[in-house]
């Protein structure tokens, strides 16, 4: 199926054009043979990505990765149409909100194990996470890029390690997107879970990536302290000006052995947090995926040991990629996930020591070499049932 000739039209035409002109795609697609109830959808997604962004490279890829998506018949949507990979340990920060740190027998995925989760995602997903320790400083992600220009990658990083050569890098390519992880509109709350000097590194990172007009976007974990920061307008439009395009905001989880209980969201802010990711996809101030379910499936995730996780925070696993297929094994991990009765949608705020203790009968065993405070401490876990019901109520008389 040769494109070319619709990459031509996306990359020259303004978004405007597009929406106006919408027609021109439309014949492209009927030339490509593409069935008429897909036209439309397709049309759609491209003057979607053509509004999110100017970039040519990105749209390029985003078409490249629609095709892709479309040929294989990947329906999945929200959580369940992306993976993350934990590529490698290494990194030169020790937050205090690392979910990462307490895992992995290994410093790098091997690539035997990587190669077998590219297999499955190519014909499973849409997107792929990229994530570490800090992953930018693994080689391996602009060869992934490289070698599957129609599939966009998203690496986190924390914007300590990119360079100018980095970021010129990523502006050749158009399909790896660094997130930059910022948990605070200062230093002062930024460099709290961080460490000293990392809110500049931010800074630096951004600038970087601005000025040789590579594309990005920024993740920011939410907290009690910092919820009404990161979530302001006037904080997303001062990324939107430097070039980001894309956002995701993930709520705290008091993950390893010493937990910040004073992070934990009371139900009041988890209500803010929820009605603002809402106004923000609402208003297309910047690009933010819908990811919120009824009941949650979890979020797939590969550990540098090729352990298949249901969660990033949930250090708890049954199946590796080195088991057998791994599309059988991510269905008994989802089966299984959704077989205790919880209520609300994330089951570690609502039950997280039930929960754990459901899935250890059914075969689940840590991976954590530390104790998980949060899965064992009778207190620690009613603080999250508690505040996770006040949010349910408020939802109940207020609405989403």
């Amino acid at each position: 199926m040769n494109i070319e000739r619709l990459l031509g039209i996306i990359t020259m035409n303004s978004y405007q054009d597009l929406e106006q002109n919408q027609e021109i795609i439309g014949s492209e697609l009927q030339r490509l043979k593409i069935p008429r109830q897909k036209q439309q959808e397709l049309v759609q997604k491209i003057i979607k990505i053509a509004k999110i962004t100017t970039n040519p490279k990105v749209r390029k890829s985003y078409l490249r990765s629609y095709f892709r998506v479309y040929k294989n018949g990947i329906e999945s949507d929200g959580r369940d149409s992306s993976v993350i990979i934990e590529i490698t340990k290494r990194c030169p920060k020790n937050c205090l909100h690392c979910y990462s740190k307490f895992t992995g027998q290994r410093q790098e995925m091997s690539n035997v194990v990587l190669k077998k989760i590219l297999r499955y995602a190519r014909k499973h997903v849409k997107h792929i996470f990229l994530t570490g320790g800090e992953p930018t400083l693994d080689p391996r992600g602009f060869e992934l890029a490289e070698q599957n220009p129609d599939i966009i990658f998203f690496i986190f990083t924390n914007g300590s390690t990119m360079t100018t050569e980095y970021a010129k890098r990523l502006a050749g390519l158009g399909n790896l997107i660094p997130l930059i992880g910022i948990d605070g509109a200062s230093p002062s709350s930024h460099d709290h879970l961080r460490g000293e000097g990392s809110y500049q590194e931010v800074l630096n990172a951004i600038e970087m990536l601005h000025r040789h007009n590579t594309p990005w976007g920024y993740i920011s974990l939410v907290t009690e302290q910092n919820a009404r920061e990161v979530l302001n307008t006037q904080f997303i439009t001062e990324k939107t000006k430097k070039g980001a395009f894309i956002a995701r905001y993930l709520e705290y989880l008091p993950v390893g052995p010493n937990p910040l209980r004073e992070l934990i969201l009371s139900g009041e802010t988890y209500y803010y947090l929820e009605k603002r990711k809402k106004e923000i996809i609402e208003s297309g101030i910047i690009y933010m995926q819908e990811t919120k379910q009824k009941k949650c499936n979890g979020l797939l995730f590969f550990d540098v040991d090729g352990n298949i996780k249901n969660c990033f925070c949930f250090h708890y696993t049954k199946y590796n990629v080195a088991d057998g297929d791994i599309k059988n094994s991510i269905e008994k991990i989802r089966n299984e996930w959704t077989t205790y009765n919880w209520v609300g949608e994330c089951p570690l705020y609502a039950d997280s020591i039930g929960f754990k203790n459901h899935l250890e009968k059914l075969g689940w065993k840590s991976i954590s070499s530390a104790k998980e405070t949060y899965l064992t401490y009778l207190p620690l876990a009613r603080q999250l049932t508690r505040n996770y019901r006040r949010f349910l109520k408020i939802k109940t008389q207020l609405g989403a």
